[in-house]
């Protein structure tokens, strides 16, 4: 068929459904371990935007990571089946539940991962220009529990880790991440993990 020819309906809407299920396939790309410290830390100069959708959508997709690898029936058609398609796991939030149900997430993480949900959605669905210095964001950046740790241990030291809003909501995800990577890897649940981190390295008390 020559450049230019009209495709028959039938055909163009093959090419169609084919392009968007190759775009439904890039979105759920998971990012390589380096690949998500560069994405994050170059999203310091991006925009509130971009920091509030991309950072929370790594995170989800790590979080959906963790709990396939606690999967006790590992099954790639299952697994589908669960995460896509409006599956029992395809939104966040349930995600955030059953993770938390599970022991897999302590409740604490659930917590703040609910807060950095519910900025995110913000970002997401505003129909006006939002940031991160708007009051109501700036309520929701406040109550996160490290950010409230830190301060505590800040009083205790007399000095201050100096954040706007959308450093500290960077800096709480990177911290979720990292908790992830070493949940990934422990046997038990995330309490216990980080029971045993504690008692080994015997830091000041973990928010999570």
């Amino acid at each position: 068929m020559h450049r230019g020819a009209v495709l028959p309906p039938l055909e163009r809407m093959n090419r169609q459904m084919s392009n968007r299920n190759a775009l439904r396939k890039l979105s759920r790309k998971f990012p390589a371990p380096p690949e998500v410290e560069k994405i994050m830390d170059s999203l310091r100069e991006g925009t509130d935007l971009s920091i509030a959708i991309t950072a929370t959508a790594i995170l989800e997709a790590i979080l959906e990571r963790l709990l396939i690898k606690k999967f006790k029936i590992k099954n790639k058609r299952l697994t589908g089946q669960i995460f896509l398609n409006r599956g029992p796991l395809s939104e966040f939030n349930s995600k955030i539940l059953i993770a938390n149900a599970f022991g897999i997430i302590t409740s604490n993480m659930a917590e703040e991962m609910h807060s950095l949900k519910a900025i995110r959605n913000t970002f997401a669905h505003a129909k006006v220009p939002i940031s991160f210095n708007h009051e109501l964001i700036g309520r929701e950046v406040a109550s996160l529990k490290m950010l409230k740790a830190s301060r505590a241990v800040d009083d205790e030291i007399g000095h201050y880790l100096e954040l706007d809003n959308k450093n500290w909501f960077l800096l709480v995800t990177k911290f979720i991440l990292i908790i992830f990577s070493d949940l990934e890897e422990h046997p038990g649940s995330a309490d216990e993990a980080i029971a045993e981190a504690l008692a080994e390295e015997q830091p000041p008390a973990s928010p999570y």
